[in-house]
């Protein structure tokens, strides 16, 4: 496990732009629950280290699906001419089966031996993070090609008091596809302690005029496009795979961590990318 500090004000990724977006709401397991022992003692195990407790029933009535099935998926549905080098998953909210490692999995379902990695505890700010992580990794692997995965699932078996923040009302994954870039790489602002009243301002410094803009929940801007609700940290960038495909100019994605307080912009140069949905 390792500490993220508040990064320099902006990277350019500089090497990477989006080539194919895909966003997919998972429907909950149809299977009825028939019970997990291990997983039940499991998670009774980590839920009474926070004071919690685990509820059999409500886990039960919950969708169940797991970030590797979600990923499993959403890299299937990806047309990948050829392998990546690159994995980042970022996330909100727990994996609803914390058995299974999703970045070793992909590890091993995906060709070329890819260094995988996840980004979490960092609420919205996660997905720009790991964003910003692959742009600087990328520098390491000539003509590097690198797979954005951010899930959100709602399989929460306790009684969930006063979140940090709000829980997801659908189980959803969007995988940004991103490959070598000429000089349109994409560009991450993350600027900490920004209040939402600062909000605004900033993001009429960094985000271009000419761009179309997605924004998360609290941030207001002029002519911004605002996320769909409930949908967690996934939101905005389900929110861009929806426009991607029908906008030619620039987008910039921009979301805001409460708790930290962190204003993460993402800006996206105009090109012709694949998107499905």
């Amino acid at each position: 496990m390792f500490l993220s500090i508040a990064p320099a004000p902006s990277v350019r990724t500089g090497r990477l732009r989006p080539t194919q977006v895909i966003a997919r709401r998972f429907d909950p397991d149809p299977e009825p629950y028939r019970g997990d022992p291990l997983l039940e003692e499991y998670l009774s195990d980590m839920t009474e280290l926070y004071g919690r407790r685990f509820d059999r029933d409500r886990h039960a009535a919950a969708a169940r699906n797991s970030f590797t099935g979600m990923a499993d998926r959403l890299v299937r549905d990806l047309d990948l001419a050829a392998p990546v080098d690159l994995i980042a998953i970022a996330h909100s909210t727990p994996d609803g089966d914390p058995r299974r490692v999703t970045a070793c999995y992909l590890n091993e379902l995906m060709q070329g031996d890819p260094l995988a990695f996840a980004v979490s505890d960092q609420g919205p700010a996660a997905a720009f993070t790991a964003l910003r992580l692959l742009g600087t990794y990328s520098g390491d692997f000539p003509g590097c090609r690198a797979l954005l995965l951010i899930l959100e699932q709602t399989t929460l078996p306790y009684e969930v008091v006063g979140p940090r923040y709000p829980v997801p009302g659908h189980d959803v994954g969007v995988a940004v596809l991103l490959e070598p870039a000429g000089s349109d790489g994409t560009t991450v602002h993350q600027r900490p302690d920004v209040s939402p009243a600062a909000a605004g301002a900033l993001l009429d410094e960094l985000v271009p005029a000419d761009a179309v803009l997605i924004a998360g929940p609290g941030l207001t801007a002029c002519d911004q496009v605002v996320a769909a609700p409930g949908l967690g940290a996934a939101g905005v960038w389900a929110e861009f795979a929806r426009h991607r495909a029908g906008t030619a100019g620039p987008i910039a994605v921009a979301d805001h961590d409460p708790v930290s307080g962190t204003l993460c912009v993402a800006v996206f140069a105009g090109s012709d990318p694949e998107t499905r949905s």
